[in-house]
């Protein structure tokens, strides 16, 4: 068995890294698997770089040492750019998340300070409120793909919809309650700690289906229905979405 590299490796090893190519940073951050204490053997190492200046903000996946490294660049106002313009809206943080969770490697600085300050303040405002359109349109596509899912009588089919809902059951459940989503594994942690009990009923549904596909598919009608109603129940008829003006040829 591959052994994990531990904690104390991998921030000597992000060390070097940085004293040898980004020297112009004044902070590193180690965030991910290896800040949360979740790394496996496979891990790669998060890395996010502040400069004082970039001309635009980069990303970057190299290998160092023989492992794999994300590096994540930013100044204080690109930073603030993707939390609040790129992933409020979509309702995740990575970006602060990192910071939060993270450990900077390089000396304190005001930077550091002010960009987890940063951080900080984009998680506890929340995501943005979902409005009733937004609503209506999610509500509108779960009970559509659960349609299909429970019509379905191919298990590769129904596998296939079942993947798809878990994703926007999921993000609705947190989002409706005004909950920072995530996606992968991020998703499944969110939920978890949001409703540990919507989250095991969830993927007890979506294992269910692999192994017996009526049984799957009633579990996930309940658990569907669950997540629906208090964001006002299923919506097929009467759904409208009218396209915008400008969008003809």
């Amino acid at each position: 068995m591959e052994a994990i590299a531990t904690y104390e490796e991998i921030r000597a090893r992000a060390m070097r890294l940085v004293q040898e190519r980004y020297r112009g940073a004044v902070a590193a951050v180690i965030g991910g698997s290896f800040a949360t204490g979740r790394q496996t053997a496979s891990s790669d190492i998060d890395l996010l770089l502040l400069f004082d200046h970039v001309d635009a903000a980069w990303r970057n996946t190299i290998v160092y040492e023989g492992q794999t490294v994300e590096l994540f660049a930013h100044d204080l106002a690109t930073f603030r750019y993707f939390c609040e313009e790129i992933d409020a809206p979509r309702g995740t943080v990575p970006l602060a998340m990192m910071m939060i969770e993270g450990e900077n490697i390089l000396a304190a600085s005001a930077q550091h300070a002010e960009l987890l300050a940063l951080a900080q303040a984009t998680h506890a405002a929340g995501p943005p409120p979902l409005d009733t359109n937004n609503l209506r349109q999610r509500r509108y596509a779960i009970t559509n793909a659960l349609e299909d899912l429970v019509d379905s009588r191919h298990p590769g089919e129904a596998m296939a919809v079942a993947c798809g809902l878990y994703g926007m059951l999921a993000d609705l459940h947190l989002r409706a309650a005004g909950q920072w989503s995530g996606g992968g594994k991020h998703l499944f942690r969110r939920l978890h700690a949001h409703d540990a009990a919507i989250a095991l009923q969830l993927d007890g549904a979506q294992r269910l289906l692999a192994s017996d596909l009526p049984a799957g598919q009633q579990a996930y009608a309940q658990v569907a229905g669950a997540i629906l109603a208090p964001a006002g129940g299923p919506l097929l008829a009467g759904y409208e979405l009218p396209a915008p003006a400008h969008w003809r040829s």
